[in-house]
């Protein structure tokens, strides 16, 4: 049976996602993006928000390998927080908040169309790990 996720709908690379409100800090307008040069194309840059410096994820990178576009000031993004860990994923579009039924990993908006729903926690793992390697590449 299908339970009922409450969700931000976003625009990313040209697709559309879900992701559960339960992993929303807060939606923003990234400030200064700074390029981190050693870091792997998953991360996209830092920013300071609010006196925190936060990681800038790349959402396309971190699921197909194929970079987005660079995070650049004025983009907006979504500040997750998953695991213990705060960052920010680079949205094109911020649509609306629904409350949708989920299956499969997948729920389903009002138009009855599939849309993914992103996991904070898996894209965050994903990332970390990226990283890791990338270090032991340059150590």
């Amino acid at each position: 049976m299908p339970e009922l996720r409450n969700v931000i709908i976003v625009t990313i690379g040209g697709a559309r996602y879900a992701v559960e409100l339960r992993w929303v800090r807060e939606v923003v307008t990234l400030g200064f993006v700074t390029n981190v040069p050693t870091a792997p194309p998953v991360i996209g840059g830092a920013c300071n928000l609010h006196g925190a410096i936060l990681p800038v994820l790349d959402v396309p990178a971190l699921m197909t390998g194929a970079a987005g576009p660079p995070a650049r000031q004025g983009d907006g993004a979504l500040v997750v927080e998953a695991e213990g860990v705060l960052c920010a994923l680079r949205v094109d579009q911020v649509d609306h908040v629904a409350s949708l039924h989920e299956s499969g990993g997948e729920v389903l908006d009002a138009s009855g169309r599939k849309l993914m729903l992103l996991e904070p926690g898996r894209l965050i793992r994903r990332a970390l790990e990226l990283v890791a390697g990338t270090a032991e590449q340059v150590a």
